[in-house]
């Protein structure tokens, strides 16, 4: 395999440089995979082709260049919507640049184009991360977090909408669902009540807001993974709620020797900060495929 999944934040939007306004990436990023030959496909998709890799299936011949998943974090209104910086002015929301990029050339060559969105499930967190988020990273003006437009976003068919935890375990928040108070640390999360209070009681939340159309996939909180989750928890109790993947943020390839509980991701403005480094990691990918397939033979 050559795939590959690449995440954005909407939220990072503090300057017009491309290292530092994900608007600004994102839409040169899509153009960039369209020229390296990638297929940009839903997150479902890539799963499903690493699962019949790994069952032996062969490999459909138009995605034989490699395939792209996109997926946003955090879950910002910005993910769907446009919006005025106090500083940058208007932003074209994620959805929007989306739909620019599908009315080009290079996007009619994309016919699956779509992203998942990891949003928080907890409204209170949302809330407490809208007024003390990271100036230095992060842009959040008022009912930037609210889970109002979930539904809407669902509707446009180019965002599905998946699982970012209950509460991130927010620094920020006076308590958060973790039995020890634990903070900014996902890898403590090592026990099935705090699994649950964390993954479950969030897929809960989504699946209801959502009227049943969350998409069923976890992203790790900071990318941080443990055993139990990715080798127990994930597996057993998470699969059988109707999870079926999870991503953490490993910035390389997803190999055939993956675990769908453990899938590798790259993040814009810190895995790449130019478009030529993105050219690298998808130059790399596709020179990576041969090598992975001899030596699973």
């Amino acid at each position: 395999m050559n795939d590959l999944i690449l995440t954005y934040h909407s939220h990072h939007a503090i300057a017009a440089e491309y290292h530092l306004n994900d608007h600004v990436a994102l839409p040169l990023d899509l153009a960039a995979i369209t020229r390296a030959g990638y297929r940009i496909v839903p997150l479902a998709r890539l799963v499903d082709r690493l699962l019949a890799a790994q069952a032996g299936g062969a490999q459909d011949a138009a995605d034989a260049a490699g395939c792209v998943a996109i997926t946003f974090d955090d879950g910002p209104i910005y993910d769907l919507d446009d919006f005025r910086h106090p500083v940058l002015g208007w932003q074209r929301g994620f959805v929007g640049a989306m739909q620019d990029f599908l009315d080009t050339a290079p996007g009619a060559r994309q016919p699956e184009l779509g992203a998942t969105s990891f949003v928080i499930a907890s409204p209170q967190a949302r809330r407490v991360m809208q007024t003390t988020f990271d100036r230095d990273y992060t842009y959040l003006g008022d009912d930037s977090m609210g889970d109002a437009w979930w539904q809407r976003a669902v509707a446009t068919g180019l965002l599905a909408i998946g699982n970012h935890s209950w509460d991130h375990l927010h620094p920020a928040l006076e308590r958060v669902a973790h039995s020890r108070q634990v903070r900014a640390d996902f890898s403590q999360v090592l026990c099935v009540e705090d699994a649950d209070a964390q993954i479950l009681a969030a897929a809960r939340f989504i699946e209801e807001r959502t009227q049943g159309n969350a998409a069923p996939y976890f992203a790790y909180p900071f990318g941080h993974c443990n055993d139990f989750l990715a080798r127990e928890y994930l597996p057993g109790r998470g699969a059988a709620a109707g999870i079926r993947a999870a991503l953490t943020t490993e910035p390389r390839p997803v190999s055939q020797a993956d675990s769908v509980w453990m899938l590798p991701r790259y993040t814009c403005g810190h895995h790449w900060k130019t478009p030529a480094e993105l050219d690298l990691i998808l130059a790399g990918a596709q020179q990576l495929a041969p090598m992975e397939s001899h030596a699973s033979a």
